[in-house]
């Protein structure tokens, strides 16, 4: 049984992401559960065996408390931590018929991250669950943008203590935004990447120097629900999260 959290900033796809990686997996031949941590989504394109919002939606906790939706996001997921045991329970349950238990999280990346439930939960499952962080490529434009999401996932690598493959989202729709994700950058090609933000040169190649040193090298996953690119390598890089003899580079 693989554990698999879908992470990544609001409009990364997670949700998209989880029912289309799902179908290729079942497709496969492989047993997947589904798992939606999100109250506030409103429709999903898959059918999840266990559904939060069987115990609440953002509609039931605003309600609740007469708070607005903010408010009741963040309430949201500190509720989590209520249902931990349950969740649990689920994944236990499941474990034994599934090969695969793809994990939909909250929508709002900073809500996951920085409250304890969700982290409680992901930590439940420590040695058999990895986390994926998406990298929606319509919004990487620059090398700065690049060098952000970058930092994100390190903080994130950080935080929930767990193997994190990054993964490129929406390829499809900006080809370019796989040259800012290069890490191997000469002074020359730092220099050419933010030719219009010359400033930043110094701060862009220094923060650049800490991702070489910190990150895990792997190898760049592009996926695209669209056109269906990527889903083999996916597949493979995280079984090789595994597998002690995995290569991810």
């Amino acid at each position: 049984m693989r554990v698999v959290f879908i992470l990544g900033p609001a409009g990364s796809g997670k949700t998209t992401l989880t029912s289309a990686f799902g179908q290729y997996l079942e497709r496969q031949g492989f047993q997947v559960a589904y798992i939606n941590l999100d109250a506030a989504v409103e429709e999903l394109p898959y059918t999840p065996d266990f559904d939060i919002r069987t115990y609440y939606t953002l509609g039931d906790i605003m309600r609740r408390y007469k708070i607005g939706p903010n408010l009741a996001l963040i309430k949201s997921v500190e509720m989590l931590k209520d249902y931990e045991d349950d969740i649990r329970k689920f994944i236990e349950y499941v474990s034994t018929s599934s090969d695969y238990i793809l994990v939909d999280t909250p929508g709002q990346l900073e809500l996951t991250i920085f409250h304890d439930a969700c982290i409680e939960i992901m930590r439940l499952f420590s040695g058999r669950s990895c986390a994926l962080f998406l990298m929606p490529a319509d919004i990487i434009k620059s090398l700065r943008d690049s060098v952000f999401l970058k930092l994100m996932a390190l903080a994130i690598r950080y935080r929930v203590d767990m193997p994190l493959v990054s993964v490129l989202t929406k390829c499809d729709l900006n080809p370019d935004a796989e040259k800012y994700l290069q890490t191997d950058l000469s002074p020359d090609d730092i220099a050419r990447l933010i030719e219009r933000d010359r400033g930043q040169l110094d701060l862009v190649a220094e923060l650049l120097n800490v991702i070489r040193k910190l990150e895990r090298r792997q190898r760049l996953i592009k996926v695209s629900v669209v056109t269906g690119e990527g889903f083999e390598d996916l597949n493979t890089v995280v079984y090789e999260v595994f597998c002690t003899c995995g290569d991810l580079t």
